[in-house]
């Protein structure tokens, strides 16, 4: 799949998530295989006005590239402007966040907002477009609701305009992230553009991932699973190539890759707010270990990091006793 100079055969890319693709958890994501990253999205009109906690979503590093930045918002102006500011902060390219189901975001027309209202959204894309010569991607869902699935129409407006590549989260802003994502439309997307598709909704496991290359993705986007599982890059190219599901990671490898991970948090975000927004970490690195609710109980208390170190490394060793 080629987006702009950046080709990869059948990339995993880590989706952007706010309060999760922070600098330490894309780096993490990225030693265990995930290969185009995201940052947290980006507010286009909060970029313009140099707010520091926005600014602070677009430091990049060499180790993470190819990285894309991930913009919102339907002001024209404001989002023409914000993709040459993203261009300047060294992203690879940029991704438009068209697809967010939260009632702040899509309530205003912004997100998946734009959904309702397809020339708004071309407008949008166009600014964008106009504002960097980077390539620019697109994120979005099937449409607003049931009823108004656009999806076929935005495949075909964006390949007009000459977006690299499209991302389809395949549930409606409705659903946010009820049921089941509907893997259906992905080769009807395909049949209506020839732009790289990349589908994104439910997928968790290494054969979720085969079947959705099958039915017609260049490219695979991980939201939640990476968040309940940071390694399932890693597993999903190895089934891809080999047809082999991997096993589980040892608890001694799991909890080092737990104990490097908070601290590079720690270090990010500062003690105490490192520590508290670690707390959602937790499960994907302790799932299935036995007799692990005390455990988690004590670890949720604990507020500075190495006290938390120190606990894990004691429950560690009295599993392996």
């Amino acid at each position: 799949m080629r987006i702009g100079n950046i080709d990869i055969d059948r990339p995993l890319c880590l989706a952007p998530m706010e309060d999760v693709t922070d600098p330490p958890f894309r780096a993490l994501c990225k030693e265990n295989g995930a290969d185009l990253l995201y940052t947290e999205f980006v507010s286009g009109e909060a970029l313009i006005r140099n707010i520091a906690r926005v600014t602070q979503k677009m430091e990049l590093s060499p180790s993470e590239r190819p990285v894309a930045i991930q913009i919102y918002g339907s002001a024209e102006e404001s989002m023409e402007r914000a993709a040459a500011i993203a261009q300047e902060a060294g992203a690879d390219f940029i991704d438009i966040n068209c697809g967010c189901w939260v009632k702040k975001i899509a309530g205003r027309g912004d997100g998946a907002g734009l959904l309702r209202d397809l020339h708004r959204f071309e407008m949008v894309v166009r600014s964008v477009l106009k504002g960097t010569t980077l390539p620019v991607t697109v994120k979005t869902r099937l449409g607003w609701d049931q009823d108004t699935i656009v999806i076929l129409d935005v495949a075909r407006m964006l390949q007009d305009l000459g977006v690299g590549a499209l991302t389809v989260h395949c549930r409606t802003r409705v659903q946010g992230y009820s049921g089941v994502a509907d893997w259906s439309w992905l080769p009807r997307i395909k049949q209506v553009s020839d732009i790289p598709l990349i589908g994104n909704g439910d997928i968790k496991t290494p054969e979720d991932a085969d079947t959705c290359f099958r039915l017609g993705c260049d490219g695979l986007m991980i939201g939640r699973g990476a968040i309940q599982n940071p390694w399932i890059f890693r597993h999903i190219r190895h089934y891809l190539d080999t047809g082999e599901i991997l096993p589980d990671m040892p608890l001694r490898e799991r909890f080092t890759l737990c104990i490097r991970h908070l601290r590079a948090q720690a270090d990010y975000r500062g003690e105490r707010r490192g520590v508290l927004s670690f707390r959602k970490n937790y499960a994907a690195y302790l799932k299935g270990v036995p007799n692990i609710a005390q455990l988690r109980r004590s670890l949720m208390e604990l507020e500075e990091t190495e006290l938390i170190v120190e606990r894990l490394e004691q429950f560690l060793k009295e599993q392996e006793a």
